[in-house]
């Protein structure tokens, strides 16, 4: 029973963490303007950047990968002090319910981010090695300013390297069913900028020089 009521907390508090709308408390703090009406109306850092400039977009991302970190990591440091069934298996299930939160909070009427630097963050904890793989999607941002395309091959690049790190190296399994699952939520939630990218009718990302001026009540769809 305990373990049952372990799991149900510490997946819970997976989710209620990563579910802290951060773009919408930066825009608050920063603009105090609620950022789902301006641009692409998502909570996410790619509209802060559009709307509010690289300063915003920066600390929003910060507070993204940590709200993947810290739940993943009170789980590792409970489980070196307590008997918890299946250790590994919880830190990949709570991981994947911080990007859940992330992506569906409840907070805001279900309606937030797509999940990467959550995910991103959850996996640094769990395997540092394949998170560090990850971070070859920036080489891709900052070579065509297409976010969607660097968030995408980020995370498939994480995910082979944990692939290749649980065959090869004996690591976790878990890490790979994190990965799997994760990747999964991602491609979902990109279904339509990687329609657009096929088109090639996606936006590039440039954040304004003068974001004050930048915020504008009018929505962009699909972005």
């Amino acid at each position: 029973m305990l373990d049952a009521v372990t799991w149900l907390v510490a997946v819970g508090a997976g989710y209620l963490i990563g579910a802290l709308p951060s773009g919408l408390i930066v825009a608050r703090v920063w603009r105090r303007i609620d950022i789902r009406n301006y641009g692409s109306g998502s909570t996410g850092t790619t509209n802060v950047l559009r709307t509010l400039g690289k300063v915003a977009a920066g600390v929003t991302l910060l507070l993204d990968f940590v709200k993947g970190c810290l739940p993943v990591l009170a789980v590792r440091l409970a489980s070196t002090q307590m008997d918890v069934f299946a250790p590994d298996l919880l830190q990949a299930t709570v991981g994947i319910a911080a990007i859940v939160g992330h992506t569906w909070p409840v907070y805001v009427g279900f309606k937030g981010g797509k999940g990467i630097a959550t995910g991103w963050g959850a996996l640094l904890i769990m395997s540092p090695i394949a998170a560090a793989t990850g971070t070859v999607g920036l080489l891709f941002i900052a070579a065509t300013r297409l976010v969607s395309l660097g968030a995408l091959m980020g995370a498939g690049v994480a995910l082979l390297a944990t692939v290749v790190l649980a065959t090869g190296w004996s690591w976790p399994l878990e890490h790979v069913i994190y990965t799997v699952i994760g990747c999964g939520l991602i491609l979902f939630r990109h279904s339509g900028n990687i329609d657009r990218l096929m088109k090639g009718t996606e936006r590039r990302v440039e954040a304004n020089p003068r974001p004050e001026r930048a915020a504008s009540p009018q929505r962009s769809k699909g972005e």
